[in-house]
C-alpha cells in the first residue's frame, strides 16, 4: 500500500510541474506578439533593424500625381538629358567603306548631277558601259531607271525586307567574282592531247544520267547543276577511268545534296540507283576523294540564279522562263561551253528563249534585261552571239540522244517545251540564223 501510494504522489508532483511549465511558455508567446503589436516592423530573426520606422499609409489617403512629366523638377533638368539632334547622326558605313545609307532624294539628286555631267546633251540617263553604273551603285548611290535607262526592280522592292534590295547589287557583285573561282580549270574534252581528256559523247551520256536521277529523287534544280559542277572541276584534274564514271556521277550527286537538299535521299538509295556499279562503301569514299581533290571548295553561284535574276526582268514570264530552264540544261551537256561563267549561259538562255517567243527586236534586249544579265548586249557582242549560234545548232542537231533530258521537258509540268524549243531551233538553223540577232 505504501508503495503505490507514494507513486500516486510522484504522478500528481509531474503534472504539477508539467502544467507550470505550459503556463509560463504560454504567457512568453503572449509578451512577443504584444511587443510586434506595438512595433511591427522590428523583427527579432532579422539581421538589420529599422529604428524611427513610421507605418505605412493607407491607399485611401495617398494623394494622385495628375500632373505632366514636364513638371518634374528632376526630370526637367537640361543637363541630365542630351538630346540627339539631326546634325549629330552621322552616315553609316560598312568595314570596307563601300555602303552608305542615303537619303531616297538625296540620292536621286546626287545620281541625277552625276548622269548629267556624263552623258552631257545625250541625256537621257543611259550608260553605254555598265560597269560605270555597278560601280556607281557600289558607292552606294540608288540609280532609278528614269536616271540611267534601266528600271531599278530592285529599288521597288526596298520596303521588302526578305528581299534584302540594298544588298542585292554587291550580292551579284561577289557571285560575278565567285564564278570565275569555282570553273573547271580547263576544258578537258577539247584538248584531246590532254591526259585528262574525256569523249564529249560519254559525258553527256553521264549528264544524261544525272537528270534521271536527279529527277526520280525529286531533288532541288539547284542541286543538278551542282553536281554538273564538281564534276567537271573534278575530271579536269584526275584522271577516271570508263568503270569508274558512274560512280563518279553519283557521288557528285550525292555531295551536292549534301549541300542544297533539306531532306535527302538516302546512302542505300544512291547505291541502288547504280544498279551494282557502286556500293554504299565505294560511294563514301569516293565523296572523302572527291572533297580533298576540290579542297572542300563547294560553294559556287548557280546559273539558276542569274537565270531569275533576268527573268525578273523579262516579268517572271513563265513560258521563256520553262524555255529558258530547257535551253540552260541542255548547255550544260553540251561539251562546249563547261568552261564558260554561269551568268554568260543563263544569258543565252534567256535570250534564245525570248528570241523564240516572238519578241520584237525593241522588246527583245533592252536596257532592263542588259543590266540584270551582267552587262551582256547580245547585238554588240559578236562572241555570245557565236555562242548561241553554237547552241542553237547543237539542240537542233544534235549527235548525241539525250532522252532523259527531252523526256524532261516533254512533261506538261514544265510547259511541253521541248517539241517549241527543238522545232524553232531547226527551222533558224535552216534560215542560217538570220533571225537570231535581226
Amino acid at each position: 500500500m505504501g508503495g503505490s501510494q507514494d507513486y500516486e504522489q510522484s504522478i500528481k508532483r509531474s503534472s504539477l510541474i508539467h502544467n507550470e511549465n505550459e503556463k509560463q511558455l504560454c504567457s512568453e508567446d503572449m509578451t512577443i506578439s504584444q511587443e510586434k503589436k506595438i512595433n511591427p516592423v522590428i523583427d527579432s530573426s532579422s539581421k538589420h533593424h529599422i529604428q524611427n520606422s513610421k507605418p505605412r499609409r493607407a491607399l485611401t489617403d495617398v494623394p494622385v500625381n495628375n500632373n505632366p512629366l514636364s513638371q518634374n523638377k528632376r526630370l526637367t533638368n537640361t543637363k541630365a538629358v542630351k538630346v540627339r539632334r539631326e546634325e549629330d547622326i552621322r552616315p553609316i558605313f560598312s568595314a570596307a567603306q563601300k555602303r552608305q545609307i542615303y537619303n531616297d532624294r538625296t540620292a536621286t539628286s546626287t545620281a541625277s548631277a552625276a548622269v548629267a555631267k556624263k552623258e552631257g546633251e545625250e541625256g537621257e540617263g543611259e550608260y553605254d558601259d555598265l560597269s560605270i553604273v555597278r560601280k556607281k551603285r557600289r558607292t552606294g548611290v540608288e540609280e532609278t531607271g528614269e536616271i540611267v535607262g534601266w528600271k531599278d526592280l530592285d529599288y521597288v522592292e526596298k520596303n521588302d525586307t526578305a528581299m534584302v534590295a540594298e544588298y542585292s547589287t554587291e550580292i551579284f557583285d561577289f557571285l560575278y567574282t565567285r564564278e570565275l573561282e569555282t570553273l573547271p580549270s580547263h576544258n578537258y574534252l577539247l584538248d584531246k592531247t590532254s591526259k585528262y581528256y574525256l569523249r564529249p559523247s560519254m559525258r553527256a551520256i553521264l549528264v544524261d544520267w544525272l537528270v534521271e536521277v536527279h529527277e526520280k529523287f525529286q531533288c532541288y534544280p539547284e542541286t543538278l547543276f551542282l553536281s554538273i559542277n564538281l564534276m567537271d572541276r573534278f575530271l579536269a584534274k584526275n584522271k577516271v577511268t570508263m568503270n569508274k564514271l558512274q560512280l563518279l556521277a553519283v557521288t557528285s550527286l550525292f555531295i551536292a545534296a549534301k549541300f542544297e537538299e533539306v531532306n535527302l535521299p538516302k546512302l542505300a538509295e544512291y547505291a541502288y540507283i547504280t544498279d551494282g556499279a557502286a556500293s554504299k562503301n565505294d560511294i563514301k569514299n569516293a565523296e572523302m576523294f572527291m572533297l580533298t581533290s576540290l579542297e572542300f571548295n563547294i560553294g559556287w553561284p548557280n546559273p539558276l540564279n542569274f537565270l531569275r535574276r533576268i527573268s525578273k526582268a523579262d516579268d517572271y514570264n513563265l513560258v521563256n522562263r520553262n524555255i529558258g530552264k530547257f535551253i540552260l540544261e541542255y548547255a550544260y551537256c553540251c561539251h562546249h561551253f563547261i568552261h564558260l561563267p554561269p551568268s554568260t549561259i543563263s544569258a543565252m538562255a534567256m535570250y534564245i528563249a525570248r528570241r523564240m517567243t516572238n519578241r520584237s527586236k525593241n522588246e527583245l534586249w533592252n536596257k532592263t534585261l542588259q543590266h540584270y544579265s551582267g552587262g551582256i548586249d547580245p547585238t554588240e557582242d559578236e562572241v555570245f552571239q557565236s555562242r548561241c549560234i553554237d547552241l542553237v545548232t547543237d539542240i537542233a542537231s544534235s549527235k548525241i540522244r539525250l532522252d532523259s533530258l527531252v523526256l524532261k521537258y516533254k512533261k506538261p509540268r514544265y510547259g511541253s517545251v521541248y517539241f517549241q524549243a527543238f522545232n524553232w531551233c531547226k527551222a533558224e538553223m535552216d534560215s542560217n540564223f538570220q533571225n537570231l540577232f535581226h
